[in-house]
């Protein structure tokens, strides 16, 4: 019996960035050995490298973690938004509260994948969050 396809989900980042052609394949094992060897992420590296774009970077991101990608450029923050979420928490999350929809806080964040930090921002706003992903360069903004 064959196995279901796999969904962005289901891939690594490596696999994700060579199926959509972002990255040459050298280039990805040079990116995982240096990531390895500094204990830092594979984006992070990719992009500090200058071997990914990081707006390229966190779009497929957001898909990998079926969330919405935020340019975050393109809006006016909401101050009442951005006040709920301390300045030290949110460096910290990497994350910026920017606004409200009908039922939650909307919170972009550089790092999806990082759970504990995900906790840390629903419980300190105690109420539905929305998150979405946008690059690193626009939350620490």
């Amino acid at each position: 019996m064959a196995s279901p396809p796999k969904t962005a989900r289901d891939l690594p980042l490596g696999a994700l960035l060579l199926e959509e052609h972002l990255v040459h394949p050298d280039d990805l094992e040079s990116a995982l050995a240096t990531a390895r060897a500094d204990g830092r992420r594979l984006g992070e590296v990719l992009v500090a490298e200058g071997l990914v774009d990081e707006r390229a970077l966190a779009q497929l991101i957001a898909r990998q973690e079926e969330l919405d990608f935020i340019d975050l450029g393109k809006y006016d923050l909401d101050p009442e938004a951005t006040r709920l979420l301390p300045a030290a928490l949110a460096r910290v999350c990497q994350a910026v509260a920017f606004g409200f929809n009908e039922t939650a806080v909307k919170v972009a964040v550089s790092d999806p994948v990082d759970g504990t930090a995900l906790e840390e921002i629903r419980t300190t706003l105690a109420r539905p969050v929305h998150f979405f992903v946008a690059t690193r360069s626009e939350v620490e903004a």
